[in-house]
C-alpha cells in the first residue's frame, strides 16, 4: 500500500462519521470500527423497513376480496344475511331498514351493507351513484352532501375518483367490513 491520502465519510442522515489519512490508516480504522459500521448501516434499513411499514398503514387497506367465510367447528361457513338482503346472481337488494341516529350515519351504514353484500358476490367496488340510488331508496339521502359523507368515513371506506366527479367508486377497508358484519349481526337477529 502507497502513503496516497484515503477518506471514509459516513453520514447515517448526518449523524456523521469521517476518517481521513493515509490509505493504510484509513484501512486500519475501517477494520477497527468494521462492526459498529455494519450495526449503523443495519439498523438504519431496519428503520427505514419499519417507517414504510408505518406509512403503508397510515391508509386503512381496503379489504381482502370474499367469499366471507368462518371456520365453525372445523369446516367453513359462509356468512349470510338473508333477513337484511335479498340477492340474485349479483344483484342486491337491502330488505330492512338500516338504523343511524342521523341522516349521515344511516347514509354511512347503508354504504357500509351495500359494500358488503356486493362483495359477497364477487364485486370489490361499486359505484358511488349506485350506492347513492340504494341511499334514495332507503331514505336517507341527502344530496347536497352525500359526496362530504361517503368522504369522512375514512375508516370505513375508501373512495376513489375525482373530487366533484359522478364516476367515483367506493370499496370497504378493513375495519369497513368488520363494522358492515356487526351492523348485519345486529339486524339480521332483530
Amino acid at each position: 500500500m502507497g502513503n496516497s491520502e484515503a477518506k471514509l465519510h459516513l453520514s447515517l442522515e448526518d449523524g456523521v462519521f469521517e476518517i481521513s489519512g493515509s490509505e493504510l490508516f484509513v484501512s486500519q480504522q475501517i477494520e477497527n470500527f468494521k462492526d459498529i459500521i455494519l450495526e449503523a448501516l443495519s439498523s438504519k434499513r431496519e428503520r427505514l423497513d419499519n417507517r414504510s411499514t408505518d406509512v403503508a398503514i397510515a391508509s386503512p387497506p381496503a379489504a381482502a376480496p370474499l367469499p366471507e367465510e368462518e371456520q365453525v367447528g372445523g369446516r367453513i361457513e359462509r356468512k349470510n344475511y338473508d333477513r337484511v338482503f335479498h340477492i340474485e346472481g349479483d344483484h342486491v337488494r337491502i330488505i330492512k331498514k338500516i338504523p343511524g341516529a342521523n341522516t349521515a350515519k344511516k347514509t354511512v351504514n347503508t354504504a357500509l351493507a351495500y359494500l358488503w353484500a356486493k362483495r359477497s358476490v364477487g364485486a370489490e367496488s361499486v359505484s358511488s351513484q349506485e350506492i347513492r340510488d340504494v341511499c334514495e331508496e332507503q331514505s336517507c339521502l341527502d344530496p347536497s352532501n352525500f359526496s362530504a359523507t361517503l368522504r369522512n368515513a375514512k375508516e370505513y371506506l375508501i373512495v376513489d375518483g375525482k373530487r366533484n366527479s359522478s364516476d367515483k367508486v367506493c370499496k370497504l377497508t378493513i375495519p369497513g367490513v368488520e363494522q358492515a358484519e356487526a351492523l348485519l349481526e345486529g339486524l339480521n337477529g332483530a
